[in-house]
């Protein structure tokens, strides 16, 4: 990456400038419409506490959600902390701005069905 220096990234992106920026650089861009301040870069440690060095790919068993200790969801999501919350937590949170009670936690995760 021209911005941060990393090596790994599952999307490359392009800068205005033409450089080859990762993922995360190019989302802070698109955003906030500045260069990502490289001190956002992760930490090795950090990277590497749920990824996978057989796969290359995060260990989605190592994951639990931080506010109603779920293992599996459809979708991964952060909260306003940066701790990892599954799917239901962060969109009930996004909705009404409070945590999902625990008392609403499934034991099934019910798709949509759409025609």
């Amino acid at each position: 990456c021209a911005n941060c220096g990393t090596t790994t990234t599952p999307l490359w992106r392009r800068a205005p400038n033409g450089d080859t920026i990762c993922n995360a650089c190019g989302l802070y861009l698109k955003a906030k419409n500045t260069l990502r301040p490289v001190t956002l870069k992760r930490k090795k440690a950090q990277e590497s506490k749920n990824h996978c060095p057989t796969t290359g790919s995060l260990n989605r068993h190592a994951l639990v959600c931080a506010n109603c200790r779920a293992t599996t969801t459809p979708l991964w999501r952060r909260d306003e902390e940066g701790n990892t919350i599954c799917n239901a937590c962060g969109l009930y949170y996004k909705l009404h701005n409070v945590h999902r009670p625990v008392s609403m936690k499934r034991t099934i995760i019910k798709r949509r069905k759409r025609l």
